[in-house]
């Protein structure tokens, strides 16, 4: 009684196991990048006001 349009299937685990192969989804996450904290110019957020970053001198 749930019909509304959609299309459901039951997938067996073979199925789920070479969709994830597909999508790469079967290893661990590549590894983040390094955030660059350094500050290079002063800079203004949206609402005019400078942004403080943290970790720099006080």
């Amino acid at each position: 009684m749930l019909d509304n349009g959609l299309k459901t299937e039951h997938w067996t685990p073979e199925q789920v196991a070479e969709h994830c192969k597909r999508i790469g989804a079967d290893g661990p996450p590549p590894p983040r990048k390094q955030t660059d904290n350094t500050i290079t110019a002063s800079q203004k957020g949206h609402n005019g006001k400078y942004i403080k970053k943290w970790g720099t001198g006080r």
